[in-house]
């Protein structure tokens, strides 16, 4: 179950872009554009979490995927359910005892790909309506 909060999450970021194509949106790039920046901050506050706990303390003493999942959805949680697959329970275990800063790094990539994908396409959309580029 945590995987398809994870793929939620990165659907929900690289669909953010695609507001691009609406006509009227002259200050969404701006916005998206924050958005990405604001994912980029939070994933260099992660990662200097993690070192300041390995400078003072020996540790890395980042936030866990798990933690943050536990804090939001409380204790004993659909998400945090086992599957009836060995498999897909290790490599959940394996991903919830990740940094958060990786989420946030996917999360982050995610939303500046597709602000490059869909604003490259809102682009081409436009000429084609004014008439510059072949149909095709």
């Amino acid at each position: 179950m945590v995987f398809v909060f994870l793929f939620a999450a990165l659907l929900v970021a690289w669909s953010l872009g695609a507001l691009l194509l609406w006509r009227d949106t002259r200050g969404m790039s701006d916005a998206l554009a924050w958005i990405a920046g604001l994912l980029a901050l939070a994933t260099a506050a992660a990662f200097g979490a993690g070192l300041v706990g390995l400078v003072r303390h020996g540790d890395w003493e980042t936030v866990t995927t798990a933690q943050v999942l536990h804090a939001v959805f409380g204790e004993g949680s659909l998400a945090m359910r086992r599957s009836e697959w060995g498999w897909l329970n290790r490599a959940s275990g394996v991903y919830l005892g990740l940094d958060l800063g990786w989420t946030l790094l996917a999360l982050c990539a995610a939303q500046f790909v597709s602000i490059g994908f869909w604003s490259a396409r809102a682009q081409r959309r436009r000429a084609m309506r004014r008439g510059r580029m072949p149909r095709g």
